[in-house]
């Protein structure tokens, strides 16, 4: 949010070239009579809210220009959805919101207010708003995923990082299968459509990453690509 690079031209953050504009370009037009013309294609963009101090800056109005600069791109953007993923992967320790949650919160229901009362009704409708959880161990036990939620008026759809936790050597700190299912019960419970929001077999999917216990214990026949590739959600 502090940029918005990424949106109108391309930029590099150090992970790859983002571009949303750019993006678009790529994908059939509804109506080619027109210079700015709509698209069949939808956009999911994650917003970087910089931890708890960003939060904070956001809560105070000190990104309100930047808010206004978002809500013009929404408005006039040519996708024909965007889902938009505020402060991406909250209740990742290492993102920063965790000593906070509720001004997370604070930040996350200012942009949706001021984004719903900004848009217009036709832009409003192509406008998601998601809540992304990383699907693994937070900071704490004594956090929880309703620590961090926003409330159902504020959050259109759930999100969740698959990375290795499909995997059986999956690290401590990355999570197991469980902690997938708990962002979906959680998203079942309040009725809310759910995505894959980040996903890439991180660190590798073949055998060999495996720590020598989890070879192990891992039936001969157990194929990583099957495990990748069958259903997850």
């Amino acid at each position: 949010l502090q940029t918005l690079r990424g949106l109108w031209a391309a930029t590099d953050y150090g992970s790859g070239i983002q571009y949303a504009d750019g993006l678009l370009d790529l994908f059939p037009s509804i109506d080619h009579s027109q210079k700015a013309v709509a698209t069949t294609a939808g956009l999911q963009i994650g917003l970087w809210l910089n931890g708890t101090q960003g939060c904070y800056s956001i809560c105070e109005g000190e990104l309100d220009k930047q808010i206004q600069q978002l809500i013009a791109y929404l408005e006039h953007s040519r996708a024909s959805k965007i889902f938009l993923r505020l402060g991406y992967e909250f209740d990742n320790p290492s993102f920063g919101y965790s000593d906070h949650p509720k001004l997370y919160i604070l930040a996350f229901r200012k942009i949706v207010s001021d984004c719903r009362k900004g848009l217009s009704a036709k832009a409003q409708a192509r406008v998601m708003f998601v809540w992304h959880s990383w699907g693994a161990p937070m900071a704490s036990a004594k956090l929880k995923l309703h620590s961090f939620y926003p409330g159902d008026a504020f959050v259109d759809w759930i999100g969740v990082s698959i990375f290795q936790q499909v995997l059986p050597w999956s690290p401590p700190w990355g999570g197991q299968i469980s902690d997938v299912e708990n962002v979906l019960e959680f998203a079942q419970e309040h009725n809310k459509p759910t995505m894959i929001a980040e996903s890439t077999p991180f660190g590798g999917i073949e055998l060999k990453q495996a720590s020598k216990e989890a070879k192990e214990n891992i039936n001969a026949t157990f194929d990583p690509w099957d495990r990748w590739y069958g259903q997850v959600i």
